[in-house]
């Protein structure tokens, strides 16, 4: 009889832990969690911003650097010729005069 008595509160002592924890998950399953997220959407437009100031930045450097390459000064085939073939007589004429 002892150890019926035993079991019965056990038994007694389970189901009254296992009501607590049903009461438990039934008031968390009724407390609704906000999940805030204009922290987050707020840091990600501000990356947003950094990067589209960046790309801006970038933008006027290669249009500025194209600019100057436009005005860069290039010497023409001809005129890249022209020399070459006035050194090539130049040391022609120097080697037939001195010897």
């Amino acid at each position: 009889m002892a150890k019926l008595e035993q079991l019965s509160e056990l038994l007694v002592s389970e189901i009254s832990q296992f009501e607590k924890t049903v009461e438990k998950l039934e008031k968390i399953q009724q407390e609704k969690l906000a999940i805030d997220s204009n922290s987050l959407e707020y840091a990600i437009m501000q990356q947003q911003e950094k990067i589209e100031k960046a790309l801006d930045s970038h933008s006027r450097e290669m249009n500025s650097l194209g600019h100057k390459l436009e005005k860069a000064k290039a010497y023409p085939a001809w005129a890249l010729t022209l020399f070459t073939a006035s050194l090539i007589l130049n040391g022609i004429l120097v080697y037939i005069i001195f010897f």
